[in-house]
């Protein structure tokens, strides 16, 4: 199974089962290489807007170019930092509550792998994520164990899920044959949480 692919699947079965209201808003609390970042944007639509966020600026440059070969960079704010602040950057959008959020954790494919997403930062964007999360809204994380803190931060993910699971509905994926298999969290809220 290929997890990013199976995200944006589900995300987008997702979207069209709920039907969000236009205009909407989606995240990408780690645009990477800017595939979600290019699922997203062709998702929300011509009136829709994503906030994507990247410690890099080597992913917001690869991901602003990916946008704009595609002619739907306008659709985009991009931001240089650490996803942890992300309150900071959907409050400069004025966006007050989001439809879709994914989370790609890890490090840059193909760039610096001592460059990581770390779980005490990951935990500050994923519950900021989850407040800001429409009622039909929808929140993907995907976690890699198999590099150095890999597996420190999904284990802090699975605590955090444990601690919310009264305010969420949440399906787990990941190859069991695997220990060091990518393991996709795919999160929506629940009614009256």
């Amino acid at each position: 199974m290929h997890f990013t692919i199976e995200a944006q699947n589900l995300i987008r079965q997702h979207v069209e089962s709920t039907q969000p209201v236009r205009p909407w808003v989606a995240l990408d609390a780690t645009c990477g290489n800017g595939f979600d970042t290019l699922f997203l944007a062709s998702l929300v639509g011509t009136e829709g807007r994503v906030v994507a966020i990247d410690i890099q600026p080597q992913a917001i440059e690869i991901t602003r170019n990916k946008l704009n070969e595609e002619k739907i960079g306008p659709r985009v704010a991009l931001f240089c930092g650490c996803h942890s602040k992300l309150d900071d950057y959907l409050n400069s959008e004025e966006v007050a509550e989001i439809a879709v959020s994914m989370f790609n954790l890890g490090y840059l494919p193909f760039g610096n792998k001592e460059i990581i997403t770390h779980k005490e930062t990951t935990l500050l964007a994923i519950d900021r994520a989850f407040q800001r999360l429409a009622p039909s809204g929808i929140l993907t994380i995907l976690s890699y164990p198999g590099h150095p803190g890999g597996r420190e931060e999904q284990l802090a993910i699975e605590a955090w899920m444990h601690v919310h699971s009264h305010s969420l509905h949440m399906h787990r994926f990941c190859d069991p044959e695997n220990a060091k298999s990518p393991v996709l969290w795919v999160v929506r809220r629940l009614e009256g949480a």
